[in-house]
């Protein structure tokens, strides 16, 4: 299975010097279903900072695997209760982030979903901040051409 979907992210940064940063935006992107996984992809926009990246979400039963490529060069793996180290490679260099899932919801079948992450950031084993984001994903509706042709 594989469709166009409309990818809604709403970001909320509290940073450990105590401001926050906010981003909301939609986007296209696509859904795939490999196995019991469904894999969600989009292009980042100057908006979010990241343009030249693909973003890709591993969804799981239990975790969330956000990929990006590109621009900047990460992994970051979202387990309740575990912290995980990766690389965040970027045009200014590299720096090793630790993410640590404090609440994770998964709701996701073939028609979209929503997938919903608390997490504390830490940068060089610092802490970084606090962390929301949430995603919707929901199918495209199709044009009148589109539905003429089937």
């Amino acid at each position: 299975m594989e469709k166009k979907v409309l990818i809604t992210v709403n970001s909320l940064m509290d940073s450990a010097d105590g401001s926050s940063d906010k981003i909301s935006f939609v986007t296209e992107g696509k859904l795939i279903k490999e196995n019991s996984e469904y894999v969600l992809s989009y292009e980042e926009s100057k908006i979010t900072g990241l343009e030249g990246t693909t973003t890709t979400m591993r969804i799981g039963k239990d975790s969330v695997t956000l990929i990006r490529h590109g621009s900047i060069d990460t992994l970051m793996l979202f387990e309740v209760g575990k912290t995980h180290l990766s690389s965040y490679d970027t045009p200014y260099g590299n720096i090793m982030i630790g993410v640590t899932a404090k609440h994770l919801h998964i709701d996701i079948n073939d028609c979209g979903g929503n997938i919903a992450v608390e997490y504390i950031l830490e940068y060089n084993r610092s802490f970084g901040g606090r962390n929301k984001l949430n995603v919707t994903i929901s199918e495209q509706k199709k044009s009148e051409g589109e539905r003429m042709e089937q």
